[in-house]
């Protein structure tokens, strides 16, 4: 039940997507791989080609909670692009209109914002050694905290775990690139690696709907939180020490990263009991802090200090 529902949401994010008239080249490769890995049940031929019913599908959805979420989807990949279009929009009214609910345009903003946001500099270092050292601490640290965070991906508030993985990953991408001497801030971080990689806003869509899949949030969540993380900030490394920087991603990054992932899924086989154990001795604070973000009172930094004494 809960999957089919999923399934429903995941039809309707797609339209928003294709809402303008097309789905662009690169928003389609960003849609399918995290689909492939996020939603391997799914059948991507017949979701990103078939003519989608939206009063239809949206009619499927009865929980409240994926109701939620399928709203919460469907408006991370509007603004994916950094654009919202008309059509998109109308879909977007449709679903708060037929669901009930607020628009949360503004907060999804706010939390990208706060997740945007860094923390103290990183002195730079000019030993190699120094500089592979302090990266492959910071790797580990990052990928275990996108684990344990993926491992809890709670009703109502994943949006927040979510975006608190966007900013880890983010902040990874500075503080790897300032010790390798560039100065970047994490919106900088965003705009160039995840979208050379294909990361960011389309996979926290997808994540939004699937978890709700049986067995796929502690078991998926923690492993894909882990490698993606991982695998991320190898790349990132490699690029900077091979002397590159943000004009020359490109093809070659991506190819990087895609061998990269086969160190990580090693790396997070090793890491997996500390990751589970850590996720279960740490859940009710991560709720918690998260609940406080989402009110208001704490930022998305306030839920990872909750988990870095593990």
């Amino acid at each position: 039940m809960a999957d089919d529902q999923a399934l429903a949401g995941l039809k309707v994010m797609i339209a928003v997507a294709r809402a303008d008239g097309h789905l662009a080249t690169a928003e389609r490769a960003h849609l399918e791989e995290a689909l492939q890995e996020l939603a391997p049940m799914a059948d991507l031929g017949k979701l990103l080609e078939a003519d989608i019913d939206v009063d239809g599908e949206l009619n499927k959805i009865t929980d409240a909670e994926v109701r939620h979420a399928t709203y919460r989807a469907a408006l991370l990949l509007s603004i994916a692009d950094g654009d919202t279009h008309v059509e998109e929009s109308k879909i977007l009214a449709k679903l708060r209109e037929t669901f009930g609910l607020a628009d949360e345009a503004g907060t999804v903003s706010h939390l990208l914002d706060a997740a945007a946001k860094r923390r103290d500099d990183e002195a730079a270092s000019v030993d190699p050694a120094e500089r592979e050292k302090r990266a492959r601490k910071k790797i580990g640290r990052s990928a275990f905290l996108a684990g344990v965070l993926g491992a809890n991906p709670f009703p109502g508030i994943s949006l927040i775990t979510e975006m608190v993985i966007y900013g880890v990953q983010g902040e990874l991408i500075t503080d790897i690139g300032h010790i390798y001497g560039h100065r970047l801030s994490r919106k900088e971080a965003a705009s160039s690696f995840f979208g050379a990689l294909g990361l960011g806003l389309a996979r926290t869509a997808v994540t939004q709907l699937v978890k709700f899949v049986p067995v796929w949030g502690s078991v998926v969540g923690a492993a894909a939180g882990y490698t993606t993380t991982y695998a991320l900030g190898r790349t990132v490394e490699k690029h900077f020490a091979d002397g590159g920087d943000l004009k020359t991603l490109g093809k070659e990054t991506k190819k990087t990263f895609t061998a990269m992932k086969a160190e990580a899924k090693e790396e997070f086989e090793k890491a997996k009991a500390d990751v589970d154990a850590a996720a279960k001795a740490k859940q009710a604070e991560i709720e918690a802090a998260a609940k406080e973000v989402a009110a208001g009172k704490a930022t998305t930094d306030d839920v990872v200090a909750k988990i870095d004494d593990a």
